[in-house]
């Protein structure tokens, strides 16, 4: 008897496994603001994603209650097409095990290209010189005495202290600072953790030391993290458009939503001709850019 296809066990699979390596992988992104969404697009499209910079006077004994003027502009995003693609076996698709290690893999380098592109716009042209460029070091007293804590993160909050928010990502070289030590234990992504509304770690900084800015780059310095609110950057998340002579052809075509994170990865499975065996891909169309150049400060070495 032939091997079956179940295309139960591989969409519950892919549903699982981007679940769990996306919201882990791409946390930092819900720190900024965001347009993500379920709509197809052309990958090519030019998004306009709204940001809030100001708020409307508050009134005190009003006599109408129909002002306006909070402050919206629009941050013009380009998105781009990504697909992490890969091929299906009889035995895989049969034995879960060997189907997850494979999503994980997949997804992995997914997450990788998502937070390259994500995190491109960040230069020190448009957000200023880094706010703090000294090496830490660590009091004879331990690690609670290491200067991130005692000087590098007050500098950071004071360099953003009329942010709307304050959300600190860190390089895990930087990040270990902050591990608790003996019973001395903080949670660090509680809200109000070191003053800041949140604490994550981030170790994948290829889309700005990949670039040209020498005092982010690794020229001069590199970057090991930084404190932005969420205007800072402006991001934009859709299902790329598939032709639908082409839509017709999948064995499998799923819109997986990232709980927590709102982003949207469409999975497919077809078969090839050609090969003679399955083929899969992760697809989402994503964009970054720039919006307020004073909502993000850097920190490095």
């Amino acid at each position: 008897m032939s091997n079956t296809f179940s295309s139960s066990l591989v969409v519950d699979t892919a549903t699982k496994q981007t679940i769990t390596v996306l919201q882990a992988k791409l946390a930092a992104l819900k720190n900024f603001a965001t347009d993500f969404s379920s709509d197809v697009v052309d990958p090519l499209r030019k998004l306009q994603v709204g940001v809030a910079t100001s708020a409307n006077a508050v009134v005190s004994s009003p006599t109408s209650f129909e002002s306006s003027g909070t402050t919206l502009t629009n941050s013009p995003v380009t998105m781009t097409h990504y697909s992490s693609q890969f091929q299906l076996s009889s035995q895989q698709i049969n034995q879960g095990f060997r189907l997850e290690q494979i999503m994980k893999v997949q997804l992995r380098a997914l997450a990788n290209a998502i937070m390259d592109a994500a995190l491109a716009p960040i230069n020190t042209t448009t957000f200023g010189a880094p706010t703090y460029s000294s090496a830490i070091t660590v009091a004879s007293g331990g690690v609670l005495g290491n200067s991130l804590i005692t000087t590098a993160l007050p500098a950071l909050w004071a360099a953003l202290e009329n942010g709307t928010e304050k959300h600190l990502i860190l390089d895990g070289s930087y990040y270990s600072y902050l591990l608790p030590q003996s019973g001395f234990s903080i949670d660090q992504d509680a809200k109000g953790a070191y003053g800041f509304d949140s604490v994550s770690y981030n170790n994948r900084w290829n889309g700005i030391t990949g670039g040209s800015d020498s005092n982010l780059n690794g020229t001069t310095h590199t970057i090991k993290g930084f404190v932005a609110s969420p205007e800072a950057l402006a991001m934009a998340a859709a299902i790329p458009y598939v032709d639908p002579s082409v839509q017709n052809l999948l064995e499998v075509s799923e819109v997986i939503e990232v709980p927590d994170l709102g982003i949207n990865i469409n999975f497919n499975v077809w078969g090839s001709l050609a090969s003679r065996s399955l083929s899969a891909s992760f697809d989402v169309a994503f964009g970054s850019a720039a919006a307020d150049g004073s909502a993000l400060k850097t920190i490095v070495l």
